[in-house]
């Protein structure tokens, strides 16, 4: 019935929006101020290779003195560009990451996690030109890919985004941070049957980061309060004689 299409439509856009927060678990996807950039905040943290999951203040204040002493050293500007990130003080994070890139120029790890970093805070076009010399068409990392099509993501350039993750994959098939985020993807685009079927791929794998569990679950629940909706659906009046 098209009433009933209609009106599960509009349920699913009302908890696709509600959902946006508490997707963002930590990018949770951001510093990004739209809500595309708060979702796929979501996509940043489950994909961010190497990253510590907690950076305690002690931590912080160690690679602080470390990095204090020595600015632009590579080791330490990644250490502590990841746990600021880690924290959610992302312009500082590509602060100490855009000085270890002047420093050590043309290097593809440095330049992968400075191509993240200035993802993290909505430099989008900037973010493209780093990531895309991490690697090279002969050497090609999955965990920049993967980054690419996150930044895509976020860009709204879906369709690019799902090719990236489409590469990495080909590098490590069922890998659950790259299933993840093109589960998530595919939830930017409302196609919550595909979102769901990829997260449920990455949540099954051994290695899975939990919140891939919680993500699906959302997901999932997000699926059936938009079926439940025909049912929910209120009587439509009955017209009087004067409205016919």
């Amino acid at each position: 019935m098209p009433g009933n299409r209609s009106t599960a439509s509009r349920a699913m856009k009302r908890h696709f929006s509600a959902i946006l927060p508490v997707l963002a678990i930590a990018l949770a996807i951001s510093g990004c101020s739209s809500q595309l950039g708060q979702f796929t905040g979501s996509l940043r943290d489950v994909g961010r290779p190497n990253a510590p999951a907690e950076a305690g203040a002690a931590n912080i204040e160690s690679l602080a003195r470390r990095y204090d002493a020595n600015p632009g050293d590579k080791a330490v500007s990644i250490a502590y560009g990841g746990a600021l990130r880690a924290r959610g003080q992302f312009q500082q994070a590509a602060a100490v990451l855009q000085r270890a890139s002047i420093v050590n120029v043309g290097d593809k790890e440095v330049a992968a996690a400075y191509g993240r970093a200035l993802g993290d805070v909505g430099r989008f076009d900037e973010a493209m030109r780093v990531l895309s010399q991490a690697h090279s068409a002969d050497r090609p990392d999955w965990r920049v890919l993967s980054s690419q099509g996150v930044v895509s993501d976020q860009m709204g350039q879906h369709s690019r985004a799902r090719e990236f993750y489409a590469e990495a994959l080909k590098i490590v098939p069922d890998n659950p941070s790259v299933l993840s985020n093109l589960g998530l993807s595919y939830l930017l685009t409302r196609d919550i049957a595909k979102a769901e079927e990829m997260l449920a791929r990455a949540a099954s794998m051994a290695n899975a980061d939990p919140r891939i569990a919680a993500n699906l679950t959302m997901v999932r629940g997000l699926r059936s309060q938009a079926a439940a909706a025909p049912a929910t659906r209120p009587a439509k009046p009955k017209a009087s004689p004067a409205q016919r």
